[in-house]
Formats: C-alpha cells, structure tokens, sequence
C-alpha cells in the first residue's frame, strides 16, 4: 500500500512546480530519501551533493508522507505534526517556511558541568516557475558545551561548523549560522547555482576530498549531465581566520580577514547500473600569492582544462589536490565505497619506503546496507580512514585546504586513522542511533611545540613562519625522511553514542531527543574523559559533527 501511496504522490508531484532546490545535507532528515535513489535509482549520481531534487526519479515529499501516516484535520495540529508552518502556493510559485529551534538541557558528569543549547532561527524555501528555486536559512544560537567540545571551541575559536565562537557569560558561546542559494536550471542538461553555503563530496559518513565539516562559504556551481555522466564545476572563497587571530601585523594591515580561493572541477560516470567511478581535483589560492597579482586567478576559470598544468604554467605555488571517489552495489541493498586523496607523492620514494615527508596522500573504505537481516528501517554502515601526515596542508598555511579555522575534509586532518561503526532506525517517527568511533592521530604536545608533525593544516610545512617573520604557525617538519603515521603525540579517542528520537514533524525533521554520549582521549600529556547526557526538541536538518 506504501508504495502504491508514493508512485500516485511522485506521478501528483510531476505535474506541479519542478523543484530546482536542493536536497538538505542533514543525514538524519535524508535517510529515507537516500535510501529511495540508492536502492531504486539506477540513474542518479549521487557523490556530489546536496543533490538537486529535480534530478530525482521520485519526488522527496513522497518519502516524507509515508513517516507522516496521519493526517489531521485540525489546522494546528496539522501545522505541528504533518506540514510546513507558512505554505503560499500559486499557479507559477511556491514558498513554504518552518522555524529552526534547538532547546537542549544537558549534563556533563566527569565534570558535573550542566550544558544547554539554544537555538531560534527560520528557514525559507521557494519555486518560481520551473526553472528557479531558492531557499534561505538562518540560526541565533547560545550554548554551553560538554568539556571536550569546550576544550576544541576554546583552542579554535569556532564551534565546529557553525562559526565564530563569542564568549556568552563565563562558559557559553554566542554564535550565528546563515546560509542561502538561488539555482537556475537551464535545461535538462545544465544547471547554475549560487549561494553561501556547503558541500559533501563521496558516498559515506565522512569525506577526504570535500565536507560540510566547516563553516558556510560563498560560492558558484555549475552542473552539466548527459549520458551516463555528470561534470560539475565548483568556484569557491574562503577564508583564513587563524592567520588574523594569531599576528598582529596581519590584524594591523588588514580589514577583514584573508581570503583565498578555490576552483574544483568532478567528473563522475555512472560505468554500469551498479559501478559509479569519480575524478577530482582541485586548486587552492590566496590573494597576492605572486607580485603583480590580486584576487581571482582568471587561470582557474576555465572549465574544463586540468588544473596541474595550469598551475605549472604559471609558475604558482598554488595547492593542488586530486582524488578519486567510487561506489559498487554489491546487492540492491548495499554498497561499498571508498576514496584515495593525492597531495603530492614521489613514486621513486614511495618504492623506496623511505618516509618522505612529501608523500602526502589518504584512502577510505565503507560499506553500507539497507533493511539488513530483513528488518525494514535499519541501516547500518562501517568506514575506515587514513590519511598521512601534512597532506591537505601547505608550505604557506594561508593556501591550506581549510576554511574558518577547520579543514574542508576531515575534521581530524591529516596523519590520523579512524574507524566507524553505525546504526540507524526507523519505524514510523521513532529513530535510534547508535555510533561507534576509534581514532588516533599524531598531534602537538601541550608543552607549545612548534614543530608540524603533520596533523594541524595550519602549521607550516617547511619554515615559512621564520622566513616570514611571522608566529603562531610553526617551525616546519621535523625531517624530510623517516616521516611517520602519528608522529608527534600520539592521540586515542574512543567515541560512543546513542540518541532516540521522536519526530514530531517529519517535515522539519522536529524531533524530542534524548542522547548520551561516552568519549575518552589520551595522550602523553594525560587523559580527557567525557560522560554526557541531553534531553531536548530539536529541528533536525543540518549535520554537526561533533564526533571530533
């Protein structure tokens, strides 16, 4: 009967406006409809997202409606339980609007800490005509965090994700996040998006290539499908907050803080109805990075070119990546996946083994299945990562591949390995989650060792700070051999966690959440043990990634 529900909702949903916004990113609002394009749709890339809902066989609504089940008659009931709060519908538009809110209570045993988030915000979404969409959203938020979140907030600045930290009383944080985009879709072919806001490039939890780990930024996509492949190209400025904060001559000269910028181009082909294949790559760049140059590189517009070359031509010092993405379904239920990062490498040196530091490269491997053991609504997923030391990183850390104080792939960085097990339920609006995560990683001493073991983009990788004159970004490497995985202070963490949910609105993905988290780090300096529990209403579209 469900299906019969959701093929008369998707044939109703082809005849109105065609929805040219994007599916949201949030993993725990997108579960079921991800589950619908991996296991049914043979056609649709699905690497390279948030994934433009237009290009789906299927309306997402239709997913959506089967959680709802009842409808209400009453106008309130129905705004609360089974719709958006504002819908304006017409024959050549619609908007539709909900609020954002977060209201969370806490406790931090070990610490006996109580926490609290405090979340108020809106988001708004728009079809004019059959060619334009657009959404728009925005959060005010305060919040006191569990000590290990603190810990990383006070030596960053940021709260993962969400942006510059300001001191709220004496242990709280103040803090805003606002996205918005407007996507013209050309024809069937080709698409434009422009906005502020992120992307997630791969089939599993975590990326090593491009993730909405970090804050929002501006940027420009364009998107062209035909045949069996999709050629996206992405133009993006960032910025580089931690140089600002940690030089006075910087904070002096400059209004504002530094950017720099990225041109990306991903090219994926679906190679047969179960095997998709992926090329990236990438180049990042600074302001001034040559005299006589300011601003955007003209070089990196091109569209098409590859960029090594150009980067080469121009005798740029520019921070080029490459990468592979691919995805196997091993049944119609499941998957495996991974990706490889290139940084630079010496292939005489890797036969040799003979650890040089410029063999900078990572690798992940993942598997997921839906509806497992034949018990329909669990997903479960493991994923392996491992990336070497000063990959991502940079010689000038103004050209690293981060954004606002936090890396654009992993959030651990480089010269780290991490292992993750996941297990996700859903029956009608009831969720649990469960999340194991074992990492370790080499990182500095607390005792203010400048050296870069590899693991903080923003050190230097040679001895820029001293070249320069500058400080707050290091010494450089240790060596250029001998180079090896969690050089420096070895780091263990230990990650568990359990949340359940019930969705009041499957629209907004509101939920009631209770939540415990259980996190140990060690190192040569001593331990970080973390007991917390959490109770609240939430508005469940965006991924936090607090895992850390």
């Amino acid at each position: 009967m469900k299906r019969i529900l959701l093929i008369v909702f998707t044939l109703y949903s082809l005849l109105t406006l065609a929805q040219q916004s994007n599916l949201l990113l949030g993993k725990g609002y997108n579960i079921n409809i991800y589950k619908e394009i991996y296991v049914n749709d043979l056609d649709i890339h699905t690497s390279f997202n948030p994934i433009i809902k237009s290009k789906l066989n299927f309306s997402s609504d239709s997913v959506i409606e089967e959680t709802v089940q009842k409808r209400y008659q009453n106008r309130v009931l129905k705004k609360i339980f089974s719709e958006h709060l504002i819908i304006l519908k017409g024959e050549d538009y619609k908007v539709i609007a909900s609020p954002i809110i977060n209201f969370s209570k806490g406790k931090e045993l070990d610490e006996l800490k109580n926490t609290f988030e405090n979340t108020r915000g809106y988001m708004i979404e728009g079809d004019l005509g059959d060619k334009i969409s657009f959404v728009t959203t925005f959060s005010e938020n305060q919040a006191i965090f569990p000590n290990y979140l603190d810990k990383y907030i006070k030596e960053n600045r940021i709260v993962p994700g969400q942006g510059y930290a300001r001191r709220f009383k004496e242990t709280g944080y103040d803090y805003a996040m606002s996205s918005g985009y407007v996507t013209l879709r050309v024809n069937k072919m080709f698409a434009v998006q422009s906005g502020h806001g992120k992307h997630f490039i791969g089939d599993g939890y975590r990326s090593l290539l491009l993730s909405d780990n970090c804050f929002n930024y501006p940027y420009l996509k364009l998107q062209t499908t035909f045949w069996k492949l999709e050629y996206t190209n992405l133009y993006t400025e960032f910025m580089d907050i931690n140089y600002f904060l940690t030089n006075e001559l910087a904070n002096s000269e400059q209004m504002g803080y530094p950017k720099k910028y990225m041109s990306a181009h991903y090219l994926s082909l679906n190679a047969t109805k179960r095997f998709n294949v992926s090329l990236f790559e990438s180049v990042v760049w600074r302001m001034n990075h040559a005299p006589g140059s300011s601003g955007f590189d003209i070089n990196y517009l091109n569209p098409i070119v590859m960029l090594r070359p150009i980067e080469f031509s121009v005798n740029s010092p520019d921070n080029v990546l490459v990468g592979v993405n691919a995805k196997y379904k091993t049944t119609r239920y499941s998957y495996i996946y991974g990706q490889l990062i290139l940084d630079e490498f010496s292939i005489n040196d890797l036969r040799q083994q003979n650890g040089f530091w410029g063999n900078k490269m990572g690798y992940q491997l993942g598997y997921k299945i839906f509806d497992p053991f034949k018990i329909t609504g669990l997903t479960l997923q493991t994923e392996y990562n491992y990336v070497r030391p000063y990959t991502y990183a940079h010689h000038n850390p103004q050209q690293n591949y981060a954004h606002y104080n936090q890396p654009l792939a992993h959030p651990l960085g480089a010269n780290f390995s991490e292992f993750l097990v996941m297990a996700d339920y859903r029956w009608n609006r009831l969720e649990i989650n469960a999340k194991m995560m074992f990492a370790k990683y080499g990182g500095n001493s607390l005792l203010n060792d400048s050296t870069s073991y590899g693991n903080d983009l923003f050190m230097s990788t040679g001895a820029y700070a001293s070249e320069e004159g500058l400080t707050g970004i290091g010494v450089g490497r240790p060596s250029d051999f001998g180079i090896e995985m969690y050089q420096g202070s070895l780091n263990m963490i230990e990650y568990k966690s359990l949340n359940i949910s019930y969705i009041i609105n499957p629209y907004t993905n509101l939920k009631i959440n209770i939540g415990v988290v259980l996190r140990n780090q060690n190192n040569n300096d001593g331990s970080q043990e973390t007991r917390f529990i959490n109770l609240g209403i939430k508005t469940d579209l965006f991924n936090h990634y607090y895992d850390i």
